[in-house]
């Protein structure tokens, strides 16, 4: 069995590495955007993030009120940043009206490192009334801090992700207030047609399989390991001296 420090030290390896390949990978069709963004009172705002593949700093996205709010949906639907792939420090969302899942929005942030934190949390979901999913299927590392998922009346799909996978203090989450587990009806892909595609996990005392929405799966831990290409990684490791 392996020690605390053994686990902490490769949680850290595994997140310097997702860190490295995300900026050898993609660093070249994007840049690095910061220090911090904030996006607020204006969907207009998100045109910060267009050719982002890094955020030195934290991401706060709030304040995009309801007025607007079927304009707001239509735009979300279609609105998409794939060449972020890594946040530095911390991901806020606060009171965006409109936005039901972030699949569409960041569908390759792979990794939140915490290196500064919101009141100890690197990712925080918070009064997001329209929210269905996170949906941030490409998550597999959040190095440092815990998550706080919380008010956000319409969130189904909070129990069939592991947080295990993704970090080691999952003890200190604080999940709460959201929309009640069984009113959600969460569905793994696979699952309906009797052909389970998703790994199944104990978390939480609840084995069952993992996923974020109907359509994507959680990736495991085992999946780090080879989704990094090594030679370009000594590449860009050489490159840096």
């Amino acid at each position: 069995m392996k020690s605390n420090t053994e686990k902490d030290g490769l949680t850290l390896f595994c997140g310097l590495l997702l860190c490295v390949s995300a900026i050898c990978l993609r660093g070249a069709n994007g840049e690095i955007c910061g220090p911090s963004i904030d996006i607020g009172n204006d969907i207009s705002e998100f045109r910060r993030l267009e050719n982002c593949t890094i955020v030195e700093g934290y991401l706060q996205i709030l304040l995009i009120g309801d007025k607007n709010y079927n304009i707001n949906q239509e735009v979300f639907r279609s609105l998409s940043f794939p060449k972020l792939t890594m946040i530095t420090d911390y991901l806020l969302l606060f009171r965006v009206s409109g936005l039901d899942s972030l699949s569409t929005l960041f569908p390759n942030l792979t990794v939140i490192r915490g290196r500064n934190l919101f009141y100890n949390y690197a990712l925080v979901i918070f009064e997001m009334t329209s929210l269905k999913d996170i949906g941030l299927y490409s998550l597999q590392n959040i190095t440092r801090g815990a998550i706080r998922i919380e008010k956000n009346p319409e969130l189904c799909y909070l129990d069939s992700v592991d947080w295990s996978l993704i970090m080691d203090a999952e003890l200190n989450n604080f999940i709460a207030g959201n929309k009640q587990s069984k009113e959600c009806g969460d569905v793994c892909p696979g699952i309906m047609e009797d052909n389970p595609q998703c790994i199944k996990t104990s978390f939480n005392d609840n084995f069952n399989y993992r996923c974020w929405t109907s359509n994507h799966c959680q990736k495991g831990r085992n999946s780090l390991r080879f989704s990094i290409n090594l030679s370009i990684l000594v590449r860009c490791l050489n490159e840096w001296g």
